[in-house]
This record gives C-alpha cells, sequence and structure tokens, in this order.
C-alpha cells in the first residue's frame, strides 16, 4: 500500500481473531508490536521495512526508526537532515539506501554511512519536477531507481539526478492535467507497471534502452477513476481495486479486465473501501469497511484457483465499530490499522485456543466447568459467572458472584463456592443459582456460622462434601444445609488452596504446605511443608502436587515424596499452579508458562505467549479436563486445548528466526559529548572500533519481533564462562574499559530457556590513547633511563667537582698556607738557635706575626670561598668591603665602593664568588702597588649582569700595561675570568688604569 493517508494514532495490544468455521484453513492472531512511548501519539501514513529487518515510519513529525529497542527521528533537525515538509514515499532498495520522496523532491538517505544527498530534478529543458512533488518511488530488479510524479512524470535516478522516461500527461494533457503516478514495481522482467490517478495502469518496457514507448490499460468507466490498490501476481494476472467501482482481475498478458467480486458479496468494493495485501504464494488477504459486509469477513482469493474463501471474524467489544484504515505486507510482517489502533497479523495453525483474553483490561480466570451437553461455566474476576457457547463465542451472565469453584454434584446440578456470597446450587438446565444457607450442624451449638469466603470443593460422600475456607475446612451437608468444622487451632487461621480426598484422609494444599485431614482420628499431618502447595491432581495411584519453589512434587498414598519435577529437568518454572492429567501426559500451568509433561519418556515440552498463549501466568487450580479437551484458567484469559495435541511437539515460533542485532552504539568523549551511531544494522563488518579517549560507551541491540518483549537477553566477554543477565534491558554499558581487541557474545532466551537462534558475535576492539601506546610506554621506559643517566651522570660530575675542589683545597693550603707554615717554621727554627741578625730577634718575630696573619688571611678566604652559606651577591660585597676596610686601616689608602642594583638575596655560585674575589684583590694590590697614590675608585653594578671595574691613577711611563700595573697578576686574572665564565677587559689611557669584568 503506498497510499495511507488516513490518521492513526498508534496504540499497542495483543488479542486473538476467533475465527469462525466457514473455512478449515489457517486463522491469524493479531500480535502486539512493542513501540516506544514516542511512537504512539504519532500519525503515521506509510511503513517500510528495509534490508535489516528495521521499520520505518513516515509520520506527521518525520521519519523514525524502529529497531526494537528505540524509535529515533530524523526530520530538519535532526542530524543527517530529512528536509522534506510533507513525505509522499519511502523506498529501502537492495543497496542499503532508503529512498525517500516528499512534495519537495526525492533524497536518497545511505544507511551505511548514514548520510542524506538530495537528488537533482533534472533538466530545465524538460521542465524539472512540476513543484519538484515525487509521488511513488520504486525499484527494477537490477537495483535501478524510479520516481513518480503528481504531474505523470516518471524519473529513473542517474547519479544522483532524475531523467525523464515518459510524460504520461503529454498523452492525456487534455483530459486529465493531473496524471499523478502512485505506484511504481517491476512487476514482471523488463516490465515496469504504474497505477494512476486517471483510471489507467500504464506498462514500459525498461529493458529498451531507446526511449520506451507506455502501454495503457483500463475500460472507459476507470477514466478519470483513482486506481487506489493494485497487486501483480507471477502468474500474471493482477487485482486492483477502484473506489466505487469495485474490484478487478486484469490478465496482464492478453489485457482482458474482469469484474471481480465472490458469491457472498457481490457488490463488494462498490460503496465504503477495501484493503487487499498479498499472502502466501497464491493468495490475497481482502478486508472491507463496507456497511453491509463489514469487517467482520475475511476474503481470501486464490489466484490458480480462482476463488474465494471467506472466513468471519469475531472482534472484541471495544473493536466492534473500529473501522480499518490500511492493511499492508512489509515483506515478513502483515500490518493492519483499526483507526486508533496498530496491529501485526500473524498466521497462524492453533494449538491454543484464547478466550476472554483481554488487551485493555485484566479478565483472571478463577474458575471453569464443562458440561456434558457442551455448555461451559467460567467463574471470571471481570466477568463474574457466565456461560459460554464455544462455537459462537458468545458469552451470557449467569450472577454476580466471584465464583472460585464448582463442583459436580449429579446430572444437571454444580455445588458451586464463592469468594464472599457462600455456597449455591446451580442447576444447569433451568441456569437457575440457588444459595446454601449454613448453620451448625447438631452438637455444634458453640460454632458460629462459616464466614462466605469459599475456595475448593471436594465430594466426601453422596450427602456430603469438604469445602476449603478462607479460615479453614468444613464439612458440609449440602441437603440439611448444615456444616461441622474441622476444629484444629493451626487449620483455623489457614486459607485453603486446593483439596482432595485420598481413601478416608483429606489432603489440603495449603500456604504452609500440604496438610492431610484423617477424618477417622480428628488429626493433622503435614508430610510436605516449609512452601505453598496450590494443587493436588491424582495421577493413577501417585499424587501429583503443584508448589511454590519446588516444582511438582510425586507423592505415594501415604504422602511420601518419590520424585520431583522442576526447572532443572525443564519445567518452564518451579511455581506450578494447576494440573491435569490425560492420556499420559501431564499439564502444568505455571507462572511462567504451560508445561506438558510426558510419564512415559519423561520429556518436557514448554509453552508461552510465544506460542500464543494468552497469558504466562495461570490461576491456581482454575483448570479442568473432560475427555481430550483440557481448560487452563490464566490471569488473563481461558487457554483451551486437545490434550491428544500433547504427544506431537508444536511450536509456532522458529527461534532461528527471532532477529538479534546491534541497532546503534552511543559513546562520551571528552570535548566531544555524547555522540551516536546509527548505522551499525547496515555496515558489512561488524566490528565496533571505540576510539581513544572515549570515557564510556554503550551497545544497543535489538530486532523486530511481536515476542520481543517476552525474552531474556545476556552477554559476556571474551573467554568468561558465565553469562551476565540483563533482564529485558537491551544495552550494554561499558565505562573507563582498557584497550584491546574483545569478542562479546550476546544471547537471547525464551521464557523456558530456550535460546533464539545462535549467538550473536560483536567484535569489540578498544583503540589505545597515546599514553596507553606501546611506543608511549617505551619512550617512558627511555625517558626514565635517560633520567636515571643524567642523575647518574650528574652524580659522577658532582663527586668529580668534588675531587677537584679537595685537590684545589689542597693545592691552596699547600702553596698558601704551606709556604707561609715552612717561613714560620724556618723563622722560629733561627730564633731558636740562637741566631739574632737583628737586636733582640724582634723582626723575626714580627715577621712570624705577619707571615701567621697572611696565612690567616688566606685561609678566611679560602673558607669563605666555599662555604655556601655565603653564596649571595650581598655576602660577597661584605667581604669585599671588609678587605677594603682593613686595606684602609693598614696603608691608608683612598678609594671609593659605589655598587648600583639590589644585591639584596641575590645568589651567586661558589666559582664565580671565588674569582671575583680574588680578581678583586688582585686588581687593589696592582692598584695599591703601581698607582700614584690617587684614590681607587670601584664600582659594583648588578643590573641586567654583575660587572665589576677598578679605576687608579698611575705613573706616567710608556710601555706594556703588564710594565704599567701587573705583569703576573695580569695573567692570573684572566685565567680565574676564564673560569668563571667572565669577560676581562684591561686599559691603560692617559695614565688611568682600568679593569672591567663582566660576568655573563
Amino acid at each position: 500500500m503506498k497510499n495511507l493517508f488516513t490518521s492513526i494514532a498508534v496504540c499497542f495490544f495483543l488479542t486473538v481473531l476467533s475465527l469462525c468455521s466457514y473455512s478449515q484453513d489457517n486463522g491469524f492472531l493479531l500480535k502486539e508490536i512493542q513501540l516506544p512511548e514516542i511512537l504512539k501519539k504519532q500519525i503515521i501514513t506509510h511503513v517500510e521495512k528495509d534490508n535489516s529487518g528495521l521499520l520505518w515510519f513516515v509520520t506527521n513529525s518525520g521519519l523514525f526508526r524502529y529497531d526494537g529497542n528505540e524509535a529515533i527521528l530524523l526530520d530538519k533537525f535532526s542530524n543527517p537532515e530529512i528536509a522534506h515538509s510533507s513525505i509522499t514515499d519511502i523506498l529501502a532498495d537492495q543497496n542499503g539506501n532508503l529512498w525517500i520522496g516528499g512534495l519537495d523532491g526525492l533524497t536518497r538517505f545511505n544507511l551505511k554511512d548514514w548520510e542524506t544527498i538530495r537528488v537533482k530534478t533534472g533538466d530545465e529543458g524538460d521542465g524539472g519536477i512540476w513543484n519538484e512533488s515525487v509521488q511513488s518511488i520504486g525499484q527494477s530488479e537490477d537495483g535501478r531507481i524510479y520516481a513518480g510524479t503528481l504531474d505523470g512524470k516518471l524519473y529513473q535516478v542517474v547519479g544522483d539526478s532524475l531523467d525523464l522516461v515518459v510524460d504520461i500527461s503529454r498523452h492525456f494533457g487534455d483530459l486529465f492535467p493531473m496524471a499523478s503516478i502512485y505506484s511504481i514495481e517491476e512487476a514482471y522482467p523488463g516490465e515496469l507497471w504504474m497505477r494512476t490517478e486517471i483510471g489507467k495502469v500504464v506498462r514500459i518496457n525498461i529493458d529498451n534502452r531507446e526511449a520506451p514507448t507506455p502501454e495503457y490499460f483500463g475500460l472507459k468507466e476507470f477514466e478519470g477513476q483513482a486506481i487506489r490498490d493494485i497487486y501483480f501476481h507471477p502468474s500474471g494476472n493482477s487485482i486492483f481495486y477502484i473506489p466505487r467501482l469495485g474490484l478487478y482481475l486484469f490478465d496482464t498478458r492478453s489485457g482482458s479486465i474482469e469484474h471481480l467480486a465472490p458469491e457472498q458479496a457481490t457488490d463488494l468494493g462498490k460503496t465504503g473501501s477495501v484493503y487487499f495485501t498479498p499472502f502466501n504464494d497464491d493468495e490475497v488477504l481482502i478486508f472491507t469497511n463496507q456497511p453491509n459486509i463489514g469487517k467482520e469477513k475475511l476474503f481470501r482469493y486464490h489466484f490458480h484457483k480462482d476463488s474465494f474463501t471467506v472466513q468471519l471474524v469475531s472482534f472484541p467489544e471495544y473493536l466492534q465499530d473500529n473501522y480499518i484504515d490500511w492493511l499492508q505486507n512489509t515483506g515478513s510482517t502483515l500490518l493492519m490499522s483499526l483507526n486508533n489502533l496498530i496491529v501485526q497479523l500473524v498466521p497462524v495453525k492453533e494449538m491454543f485456543a484464547s478466550m476472554f483474553s483481554e488487551p485493555v483490561a485484566i479478565n483472571s480466570i478463577r474458575s471453569v466447568y464443562k458440561h456434558t451437553d457442551g455448555k461451559l461455566l467460567v467463574g471470571s474476576y471481570k466477568d463474574r459467572f457466565i456461560s459460554v457457547d464455544e462455537a459462537s463465542g458468545r458469552k451470557k451472565s449467569i450472577a454476580n458472584p466471584f465464583v472460585y469453584d464448582m463442583l459436580h454434584w449429579n446430572a444437571d446440578t454444580l455445588v458451586v463456592s464463592t469468594e464472599g456470597d457462600g455456597l449455591f446450587w446451580y442447576e444447569i438446565n433451568k441456569e437457575r443459582l440457588t444459595p446454601i444457607t449454613l448453620s451448625p450442624d447438631r452438637g455444634q451449638n458453640r460454632t458460629r456460622s462459616p464466614r462466605t469466603y469459599m475456595t475448593m470443593l471436594a465430594k466426601a460422600g453422596d450427602t456430603s462434601l469438604w469445602v476449603g475456607t478462607y479460615s479453614g475446612l468444613l464439612l458440609v451437608n449440602p441437603y440439611t444445609q448444615t456444616f461441622r468444622p474441622i476444629r484444629d487451632d493451626q487449620l483455623v487461621q489457614t486459607k485453603i488452596l486446593s483439596l482432595s480426598v485420598n481413601e478416608e484422609k483429606v489432603w489440603l494444599g495449603t500456604p504452609a504446605g500440604l496438610a492431610e485431614w484423617d477424618s477417622r482420628t480428628d488429626s493433622l499431618r503435614y508430610p510436605v511443608q516449609g512452601y505453598p502447595v496450590y494443587c493436588i491432581t491424582r495421577v493413577g495411584s501417585e499424587f501429583w502436587i503443584g508448589t511454590e519453589g519446588k516444582g511438582i512434587l510425586v507423592l505415594d498414598k501415604k504422602g511420601a515424596v518419590k520424585d520431583t519435577i522442576d526447572n532443572r529437568d525443564g519445567l518452564t518454572n518451579d511455581i506450578v499452579y494447576s494440573l491435569e492429567e490425560e492420556g499420559g501426559f501431564v499439564v502444568a500451568g505455571t507462572q511462567n508458562g504451560l508445561s506438558i509433561i510426558n510419564r512415559e519418556t519423561n520429556s518436557i515440552q514448554n509453552y508461552s505467549q510465544l506460542d500464543q498463549l494468552p497469558a504466562n501466568e495461570f490461576n491456581h487450580s482454575a483448570s479442568f479436563s473432560q475427555g481430550d479437551t483440557a481448560y487452563f484458567g490464566t490471569i488473563n484469559g481461558l487457554v483451551r486445548f486437545s490434550m491428544s495435541d500433547a504427544g506431537t511437539p508444536f511450536n509456532p515460533i522458529s527461534p532461528e528466526h527471532i532477529p538479534l542485532l546491534v541497532t546503534s552504539l552511543t559513546t562520551e568523549r571528552s570535548g566531544e559529548g555524547t555522540l551516536q551511531n546509527y548505522s551499525l544494522p547496515y555496515q558489512t563488518e561488524s566490528r565496533i572500533v571505540i576510539e581513544a579517549g572515549t570515557r564510556y560507551f554503550s551497545i544497543s541491540f535489538g530486532g523486530l519481533s511481536e515476542y520481543a518483549s517476552q525474552l531474556q537477553y545476556f552477554y559476556k566477554i571474551g573467554k568468561q564462562r558465565d553469562w551476565f543477565p540483563l533482564g529485558n534491558r537491551k544495552e550494554i554499558t561499558f565505562a573507563e574499559m582498557p584497550p584491546g581487541k574483545y569478542n562479546i557474545e550476546l544471547n537471547a532466551r525464551m521464557p523456558d530457556g530456550q535460546q533464539i537462534g545462535s549467538v550473536l558475535q560483536v567484535p569489540l576492539t578498544i583503540k589505545p590513547s597515546m599514553h596507553q601506546t606501546l611506543w608511549f610506554k617505551g619512550l617512558i621506559v627511555l625517558f626514565i633511563l635517560l633520567i636515571l643517566w643524567g642523575i647518574f651522570k650528574y652524580r659522577e660530575n658532582v663527586l668529580r667537582k668534588e675531587r677537584k675542589l679537595r685537590i684545589k683545597i689542597a693545592s691552596d693550603l699547600h702553596d698558601e698556607v704551606g709556604s707561609s707554615l715552612t717561613r714560620i717554621f724556618f723563622q722560629a727554627d733561627m730564633l731558636s738557635s740562637g741566631y739574632q741578625p737583628s737586636k733582640g730577634g724582634e723582626k723575626q718575630l714580627q715577621q712570624i706575626a705577619d707571615t701567621s696573619k697572611n696565612a690567616l688571611l688566606t685561609m678566611s678566604d679560602m673558607v669563605w670561598s666555599i662555604d655556601s652559606r655565603f653564596d649571595t651577591v650581598q655576602d660577597l660585597i661584605t667581604r669585599m668591603k671588609d678587605y677594603l676596610y682593613k686595606l684602609r686601616e693598614e696603608l691608608e689608602i683612598d678609594y671609593s665602593f659605589e655598587v648600583e642594583g639590589n644585591p639584596s638575596s641575590r645568589p651567586v655560585s661558589q666559582i664565580v664568588r671565588q674569582n671575583l674575589l680574588l680578581i678583586f684583590k688582585e686588581a687593589l694590590t696592582n692598584a695599591i702597588k703601581y698607582g700614584d697614590g690617587s684614590e681607587i675608585a670601584i664600582e659594583l653594578n648588578l643590573e641586567p649582569s654583575m660587572k665589576l671595574s677598578v679605576r687608579n691613577n698611575y705613573s706616567g711611563k710608556n710601555g706594556l700595561i703588564a710594565d704599567q700595573q701587573g705583569g703576573r697578576g695580569l695573567e692570573s686574572m684572566r685565567q680565574r675570568a676564564e673560569k668563571m665564565g667572565a669577560e676581562l677587559a684591561i686599559s691603560a689611557e692617559g695614565e688611568v688604569f682600568l679593569i672591567k669584568l663582566r660576568v655573563k
């Protein structure tokens, strides 16, 4: 269907169409498609399924993609942009593109690259596209794309441009100015067929490389009429529909056209609307809203047999007045819209017949009984007490009480227990309900009348029955309407969940376990306790009990447990609510589906909503079997099936056909925010690559299936042995994953634990950040080694300097202090030997004192030069001033000492400090020795680098500087300046001797 213009507010449900027996062919289920909230209020006009099995919805808000997990909107604000203001048609081609037609042109959506390209609208000489309005898109078998327009032009897409193929309006311009093309398809090899708005079916030969000539087919009465739907069958016949005229069968080989209508509705399509879609290889399903026919009739036309069959469809009450909006086959899915409801039609061969299931309000079935005359009686929390005609599905209300259990008493009479209204006789033929008003039996005078909340019933004799209540057990005579309570302190506080008579004993299913009441001894014991017992069923000489948490226990008559059947044995769940036995099979209704147990082979076949049950959870003891037919009450409807089918494994759902694929990837990187990648389903390689710097990422998966909501998902990574459960969540999130290559395995299982298809393998590569790469780690190791080598070399250099310093200190001590001490030694020795060259030896003593003083000064300078506490400019200046002060005191010299700059806390190295001071001393010595006695000018400039200048006047002799002032002292100063990397300049001009030292 290409034109679906009716507004459809999407709402979804699960219900079953009840099919009458006009035909014995397969019926249909209307199954739920789980859609997110964002789609529930959209107006849908078209649905398309792409090659990955994902659905695309054209809506009033734009284009949506639904992947079974998430619906994403693509419009003029999205990335990529879908700029069309109104979308008229979409087509998923075989090359991974989605073609989007609109009133303003054609767009190609490359799904692999997730990019859109606007297709150019042709040459101006061809007139372009009138109003750029694309009405339909089609594809040939070899992948060529065609576009039909509102004004009757057919274009072929070449590259990203449109080339005109044929202009239908030229042939009918005078009659029909708007020869709109509403569908295009290559129905037969080399033949492109179009349906139009002018009552013509058009064929062109696209194998002809020259300009193709269109052929027109239609009857005179079709002119000016819109052909709304058309289907081409492989046999060469086609069926199409024209409003107010009806259905027609068209032989595309001979060109003959004849009216088509079933005998049951000869005027089909002449009023109202007709909707049809292909089904199977040779059939078309036809529905209509025509008032005199109604949507309840489903017509199936068979091409090869050229015949119709009809099925009557019983719609639920709330759909009685709904009209069909459209019917569409998306390739593997049949979709129908009923006013504001969309359903999927699933063909099914019924094993289970479901009754009373409600998509809107839950209809819990509490009790069921089938009379031998065929009348079915049901106790329902929604409909109360009703009778049902199974042939027609009609319900008849009997009374309002909530019927808990029904006990067959005689041929036409039941005893009925209710919740809140006590006991009743029910006469089946008269459909009359009579209350049984109970009073205490004789001898029970102190006994109060029983509460009216009755539960399970069991026959005790011809005139008595056991009655379970919300607070204990009663023995009741329904004829005398008297009762005797079973007096037991524990029992009177217990709700009776099930009842079964075992000879002289009564077995009671209670919330505390299986209780046994011995009527002979009036004693109570618990053969099984610790968990609730919901049902008790006699199977041969054994008793099978359904429990909560322990599955099924098989007991002998004495209450000893002989066997256990639980989830480990294949039971669908360990909470068992109801049991029925027939023909070698035991059927168990559980909290999670239905299990059929073969008593001979001990094999178990499981069923759930995936297998068309109305619900997965059953009600306790709400079951009944009669002959070959079994009935089980669920929390939403009643299920009926034939026990003879239990021996034939039946599962209409093939696990391999339930899709599972990666649908999107979400990443978060610092500086880039959150990014989504929706193109994964269309990539030829399934590997996922996570870029470096990604803080977290999540992988979403899904797949369109009406059973997806029932599945449980699991995953594991790499060589992990255990599967991690995800429940119904279809997303895996990872944070701060280490870089490397991984393999993620995804697995989905049915409610009974059966795996669907094969495990989905998802290769995953996480790229490392720069600091996580091997080369970076190698550089770090190399850098650390270089640092260690540098430290080693530094320490080695420090040690070398220390050795040099020690050698220098030793040398200086030897040269300076040693020589002074030697002179002192000789001078002292001369005095001690009596040698007195001068009077009294005063001169020798003075020399010893001077030599000792010089030795002390030299020692003080050496200690100062190596003491790191004095490594500041301020300490250097202080030392220089001290030296000047001593010279002035001793020699009475004139000098000036100026310091420019801030010396406070300014550091200076030991080598600079020592050598600068020695140069300073040498310069002063020379100035005093060779100067003319005038003022010595000293300047120390600290900015930007340290500069020292010493200026003095000298005697005016001509010659070399060495001759004028110094000599070896100047050479010594140069050597010291070189040691500390300084520049030394010496000049003698105008009888002014100047020494300049600049420390770099």
